[in-house]
């Protein structure tokens, strides 16, 4: 379920009490659309459907403590990114540390102050969104909207401990813009890096499934992290985004090999066995994981400059090669 088209932050207040409920959204109506719970159960269903920008939640609930609610947010990583505010009117001497050893952001003590929620709540809101803008530009590449090299580092790593775990295959992709210097002489850079944003968008096109990653990997380069994809099936899909580049017709410069712009590809698979092969990846991982991250990018890279090598605008393969360490 996607958040409805508005520019209000989505709150979820979680609480039994109706007079409490009414109160609330009387104070923050205009501040955020506001969904409610009266229990955890509901309240889970509700994260799950539509991710909020904020939660309040009371401490009593009829099924489970608000504490416990919120540890359990606090632990999953598709919600412990949102801040959750108690609603509480009993406060012990150790209430504050509690609140805050579970990972809430704030609470508010009833009974309620108007002015004290919606400042509170507005405090929250925006600190959240500015956090969110900064995880924003640490990971993404401010010219193309795509991942960043740093972010693909990291999603890399993680996926190459999920590929020994699972024993599925991962394929790693490295994409050149062929010939580009050529292009950046003869238009400038202003229509040099108009041909990379249309070239990123492109390739952000050709995959959309959820665990697939598009990067710029640097300059005129570009990378792909597809899990659970054979050499097959992403030979097929890189063969697509071949097509899909040529049929951009960007006019290419007149030097260049081909009158449109086009890209090489290389690619790499690990492909884990049960059984010890010269592709399987050892269950141990922590000393040897960077070693295994630099040798799929080196055998993709192995790939692309096989592309280049063979009058680039095409897709090349080579398999994973492991070394000792």
């Amino acid at each position: 379920m996607l958040k409805e088209s508005t520019n209000l932050p989505d709150i979820l207040i979680v609480d039994d009490d109706s007079s409490v409920v009414i109160a609330l959204n009387k104070v923050l109506n205009k501040i955020g659309r506001i969904r409610f719970a009266s229990d955890a159960k509901q309240a889970f269903i509700m994260v799950n459907e539509c991710k909020p920008d904020l939660i309040l939640l009371d401490v009593e609930l009829p099924d489970i403590l608000g504490l416990e609610v919120c540890s359990i947010l606090k632990n999953d990583e598709a919600t412990q990114h949102i801040p959750i505010l108690f609603i509480t009117s009993n406060i012990e001497d150790d209430f504050e540390e509690k609140v805050f050893n579970v990972g809430a952001a704030d609470y508010i003590v009833k009974p309620l102050k108007p002015r004290v929620v919606a400042a509170r709540v507005k405090t929250h809101l925006d600190y959240h969104r500015a956090i969110t803008l900064l995880e924003k530009l640490a990971t993404t590449d401010s010219m193309t909207g795509l991942a960043n090299r740093r972010t693909f580092d990291e999603q890399l790593d993680l996926e190459l401990k999920r590929c020994r775990r699972e024993h599925t295959p991962l394929t790693v992709v490295l994409i050149d813009i062929d010939e580009f210097k050529k292009y950046n002489d003869y238009f400038g850079h202003i229509e040099g890096d108009e041909c990379i944003k249309t070239i990123a968008s492109a390739i952000e096109n050709c995959s959309r499934r959820p665990g697939d990653l598009a990067a710029r990997y640097g300059g005129e380069e570009f990378a792909f992290i597809l899990p659970h994809t054979d050499p097959e099936g992403a030979k097929i899909l890189l063969n697509g985004l071949l097509k899909t580049v040529m049929n951009l017709k960007i006019k290419h410069s007149p030097e260049a090999q081909y009158d449109s712009v086009t890209v090489s590809i290389g690619f790499s698979t690990i492909v884990p066995q049960a059984q010890s092969t010269s592709t399987t990846l050892p269950t141990s991982t922590n000393s040897t994981s960077d070693t295994y991250h630099l040798n799929v990018v080196s055998s993709a890279d192995s790939a692309l400059y096989e592309s280049k090598r063979n009058g680039r605008n095409r897709v090349s393969y080579s398999p994973y090669k492991p070394t000792s360490v």
